[in-house]
This record gives C-alpha cells, sequence and structure tokens, in this order.
C-alpha cells in the first residue's frame, strides 16, 4: 500500500515537471489492485497494447515542435516561427497530393493531345488511301464492262438467246453513267485538295465506289453464268464438229510481221486494208492446214508469189501465200494440221514469211481471233 500511494506521488511529480507521461502498460500496472496478480496477455492484447504504444510514440512526437529563424542582413529583427511535427507532415502530405494530381493531369492531357493527333494523321491517310481506290477502280470497271459485253455477244454469236445477256442502255445505264461521271469528279476533287480532303467528301466518294463495285459484281455474275452456258454449249456433238472443222491453230511456226487491219503499203506509199496477216518465220518451215479441207487452187503471181487455196466445210476458206514450195496438189484432201508446203520469199514478200487468210462466205475475218483468244473488235469485222 504504501509503495503505490510512493508510485502514484512520483507520477503526480513527473507530469508537474514536464516529463513524459506513463504509457499505457504503465498506467494499467498503476491502475491494478494492490496483491491482484497479472493476468496473463493474449496475442490480441499484446498487438492492441504495441499498436497504442506506436500510436503513443506517434502523438509525441507530433507534438514536438521545430523553430524556424530567419536572420536577415541588416539589424531587423529576426523572425522566429515554431511549428509542430503534426503541421509540418500535414504540409508536406498536401504538396505531394497536389503535384501527384498535376502530374497525371499533365500526362492525361498530353496523352488525348497525341491520341487526338494521331487520329487526325490516320484519317488523313485514309482519305489519300480511299482516293487512289477510287482512281483504280475506274479501269477495273472499264475492264469487267468490256468483259461482259464480250461475253454476252460471244454467247448471242452461239445461237444463245437475247434475253439472256445483261441488259444495257435504258434508266439503268443512264443512272450508272451519272454515278460514274459523279465518281470522276469526286476523286480529282479530292486529289486536288489532297489532305485537306474532308471526311463527308470522302464518305461520299466510299459510296460511290461501293455502288460500282456492286454493280461489277452483278456484272461478273452474269458473265460467269453466260460462260458455263457456252462452254456447255461447246461440248455438245455439234459444237465438237464445229470446232474440229474450224481453223484455229497456227498455220506456221513464227510471229505476227503485220496485223490484219488498215496497214501503210510500203510500195504503195498509202493505207491499204490487209485481209490477212503476216507472220515471220526462218526459211524452210512447214506450211500446216488450219482444218480439214480440200485444195482447190494452187497458183503463182507477182503480189503473193506461190499460194494455195483450200477449202473447208461450212462455207470457209484458208489462203496461204509467198510459199517457198507447194507439197500437195488440186484435189487432195488434207487434215488439221497436215504439211502443205514451205515458206518463202516469193512475190512482193520482203522477208521470209507466211502470209495468211482466213474466209467466211464473202466476208475475210481476222485469223488471228481463230488463232488465240477472242476480242470484241473481231466479233463484228468489216466486210471487205
Amino acid at each position: 500500500m504504501a509503495e503505490k500511494k510512493k508510485q502514484r506521488q512520483t507520477a503526480k511529480r513527473g507530469n508537474k515537471n514536464g516529463s513524459d507521461p506513463m504509457s499505457y502498460a504503465q498506467l494499467q500496472d498503476y491502475l491494478r489492485e494492490p496483491g491482484q496478480p497479472e493476468k496473463p496477455t493474449t496475442r490480441w492484447e499484446k498487438w492492441k497494447a504495441d499498436a497504442r504504444e506506436f500510436l503513443e510514440w506517434v502523438h509525441l512526437k507530433g507534438r514536438e515542435k521545430l523553430t524556424i529563424m530567419i536572420i536577415p542582413h541588416n539589424e531587423r529583427k529576426i523572425f522566429n516561427a515554431h511549428i509542430t511535427l503534426y503541421s509540418l507532415s500535414a504540409g508536406v502530405l498536401a504538396v505531394l497530393l497536389v503535384m501527384t494530381i498535376s502530374v497525371f493531369s499533365l500526362v492525361g492531357k498530353s496523352g488525348e493531345d497525341i491520341q487526338f493527333y494521331d487520329m487526325g494523321l490516320s484519317n488523313s491517310q485514309f482519305n489519300l488511301q480511299s482516293v487512289r481506290m477510287a482512281e483504280e477502280i475506274l479501269p477495273l470497271h472499264g475492264t469487267i464492262t468490256r468483259y461482259a459485253n464480250t461475253i454476252a455477244e460471244l454467247y448471242l454469236k452461239l445461237g444463245g438467246k437475247k434475253t439472256e445477256p445483261y441488259a444495257q442502255g435504258g434508266a439503268g445505264q443512264a443512272v450508272l453513267d451519272d454515278e460514274l461521271n459523279k465518281l470522276r469528279e469526286e476523286v480529282q476533287a479530292c486529289k486536288k485538295l489532297g489532305s485537306d480532303c474532308d471526311q463527308s467528301r470522302t464518305e461520299d466518294l466510299l459510296q460511290r465506289v461501293l455502288f460500282l463495285s456492286r454493280q461489277d459484281n452483278e456484272n461478273l455474275k452474269r458473265a460467269v453464268e453466260l460462260s458455263d452456258r457456252i462452254l456447255s454449249e461447246l461440248k455438245t456433238r455439234e459444237m465438237q464438229n464445229l470446232l474440229t472443222n474450224t481453223p484455229s491453230i497456227w498455220p506456221a511456226r513464227g510471229y505476227i510481221l503485220s496485223p490484219y487491219g488498215w496497214q501503210t503499203d510500203p510500195l504503195l506509199g498509202k493505207q491499204v486494208f490487209r485481209q490477212g496477216i503476216e507472220i515471220g518465220t526462218v526459211p524452210g518451215t512447214e506450211v500446216v492446214a488450219t482444218a480439214p479441207g480440200e485444195v482447190v487452187s494452187i497458183d503463182y503471181d507477182n503480189v503473193f508469189g506461190l499460194h494455195v487455196w483450200v477449202e473447208h466445210r461450212f462455207g470457209m476458206k484458208t489462203f496461204y501465200a509467198h510459199l517457198d514450195r507447194v507439197d500437195v496438189a488440186v484435189g487432195d484432201q488434207v487434215d488439221k494440221g497436215q504439211a502443205i508446203g514451205l515458206t518463202g520469199r516469193t512475190g512482193q514478200a520482203s522477208t521470209n514469211m507466211l502470209y495468211y487468210e482466213l474466209h467466211i462466205g464473202t466476208v475475210a475475218y481476222n485469223p488471228h481471233a481463230f488463232m488465240n483468244h477472242l476480242q470484241e473488235q473481231w466479233l463484228n469485222p468489216p466486210n471487205r
């Protein structure tokens, strides 16, 4: 009992003298009754006691004061400022918070600016690429249209129904031509503007390209359908017989010296219409019949030199000129690919060659069309 009173008096004297107050553990020990046994401490109670002691230490440190002195170089009064660690810590935390918010704000703003710049750059590139695509679509559309028309005309030539090919002209064709003209104008306008071509103009251009692409897609579908029908027709016995008896191979190995059509005659010095083709060859190249037939004429003149006429089925005839030698006789039956002579330089030939014509009835057709692929200009040759 006397010891307890002594501790209380010591604690009071300590507080009056300004010394540190008792800790939580000392306070618990002080409040315990004399003779009361000390309870065993659990882990949770120990943790709470440690936490309270730490908070007490922080509180004591925070209440400590710092003195800031500003000493001027003249004789003015020295400025003293007293500040606790609590206030100093709060000020430092406030400054750090403001700096953190400012940094994140600046980074976010810079990121948005960069993103907007990238979007603008991408839009500019997109506009330029759209103009280039539209510019390439125009010649492609012309090629597809010519291909579809050629297939349609070939189908009609082979006896197809006139209602099958894609109809041309009318209001639909007028709308398509109007779209083509507007697309060309949009392409030229965007090319002049360059990167300044706005988004709305580009979208309008792409809409017209999409419309044109759909039309081309439909034309190609119809052309493929007609091609399938043509192939199926060619597989019939009648067509196979026609193809077998049609002059369709090269009459000699060589190259085209002069094509079918209007040419400048080097001897006359004027434009003349050549009804056949000139094939350049090496001397002694074999000349073969281009279809089964009968040799109906072998003759010689100053223009064509030594030449041969072969008559085929379905009113077709072939003419072979500037020959050096003939290996058949009038009245002979020849097969497709059978040799009938050798190339030469007879008549007015300027070099070793073969002059070759193909006639159907009274019309001289371009033989190159039968030797290779069909083209539009060969479907309706002039009657000469």
